[in-house]
């Protein structure tokens, strides 16, 4: 548990400084960065399914010229896993010969770190109050478990700021080859002609509460979709979508407190922020999967693309608070929050496997 309680410790003395500025910041930002890397990059074992998963697939892997060749070992493709994914595993392949998984890892980690510290600069001021949210919602679901997914993610948050400028070629350039790591990125590519503009607040609560209207008729969606699958023999795979279950009630409660904050100040924060509506749209597409489609399993892995529009509209909404002792308070309780999250998942995920932590140094 040390290393997960110094991570977090490291994370708000980080974020403290985007609520009190201070100089020579460096000397917190450099351990924290380090110790979030240095967790991901060498953890032994952690990820639970996932990892035993890739562990298997990166032991089959050969290196690029014979994956070219066709010289590739029996099920080196049982997972079909994307192309680009499978030539970013054969280009490690080449100078690593070792029969762990380590260097894969590692480079895997770098990419997503680099990604992601990249990206959130860019959107918002207060880039350490965005990751403290993030060490709750995404770090170890992205970070330890995901990883063709992470890379996609990572590509998706550079991609946003082509939206921004208008620049369709780079941000499809970079959506198709996270859509090469992962094939559900397929859905962001539509996004760069709807997330770009600005949408009046009626068309935002139209939207939501066509998702809570999907939400009750779910179970019938299902029974037509089932019926429709059977047609082409497929009913058995879509019922493995299907998951009998309600909305999270903190996903629930996240929706409606960042929807009131951030439409009742909508106007203050889109004159300070140039990449608030980007994110609020992200926000309202995030919101209508996990309201609309929280009983379709396919869907949990779609949402995970737009974690990025909460970090960055939460660092708005504490980073622009102007009364010093409301902004406080306000910190404190989110770091609380966010604390208690962080703890929970370490706790949960995977039946507690991510307890204690395990590196591959000793």
């Amino acid at each position: 548990m040390v290393p997960y309680l110094l991570l977090f410790i490291l994370a708000f003395a980080c974020a403290a400084t985007d609520v009190y500025p201070m100089k020579n910041k460096w000397v917190l930002v450099v351990p924290f960065i380090a110790v979030m890397f240095v967790m991901v990059a060498f953890r032994d074992g952690l990820g639970g399914t996932d990892y035993t998963m890739y562990k298997y697939f990166y032991s089959k892997v050969v290196s690029l010229p014979e994956y070219l060749q066709g010289h590739y070992v029996p099920h080196y493709r049982t997972k079909t896993f994307e192309v680009g994914f499978v030539t970013f595993s054969s280009i490690i392949r080449i100078f690593d010969t070792s029969k762990t998984p380590y260097v894969y890892m590692f480079s895997i980690a770098v990419i997503n770190v680099v990604l992601l510290f990249s990206s959130v600069r860019k959107y918002t001021p207060y880039i350490f109050l965005a990751l403290l949210f993030y060490m709750y919602k995404a770090y170890f679901w992205h970070e330890f478990t995901l990883l063709r997914q992470s890379i996609a993610i990572g590509l998706f948050m550079y991609s946003i700021q082509y939206i921004k400028s208008r620049d369709p070629l780079k941000y499809f350039t970079i959506n198709l080859l996270g859509m090469s790591m992962h094939a559900s990125a397929i859905i962001l590519l539509p996004l760069y002609f709807f997330v770009g503009k600005r949408y009046d607040d009626f068309k935002i609560f139209m939207i939501v509460a066509i998702a809570f209207l999907l939400n009750v008729l779910g179970p019938n969606i299902f029974y037509l979709g089932v019926r429709l699958a059977s047609f082409v023999g497929m009913a058995n795979r879509f019922s493995t979508y299907f998951i009998a279950k309600s909305i999270n009630p903190l996903n629930f409660l996240e929706i409606l407190f960042v929807l009131f904050v951030a439409l009742n100040r909508r106007k203050f924060y889109e004159e300070k922020e140039p990449y608030f509506n980007i994110f609020l749209n992200l926000f309202v597409i995030s919101s209508f999967l996990i309201i609309a489609f929280s009983s379709f399993e396919i869907f949990a892995r779609f949402k995970e693309y737009f974690v990025v529009a909460y970090m960055i509209l939460f660092s708005y909404f504490i980073g622009h608070i102007k009364d010093t002792r409301t902004k406080t308070a306000a910190f404190m309780l989110f770091t609380a929050y966010c604390f208690a999250g962080y703890i929970r998942y370490l706790y949960t995920f995977h039946g507690g496997s991510l307890l204690p932590y395990k590196w591959i140094l000793f």
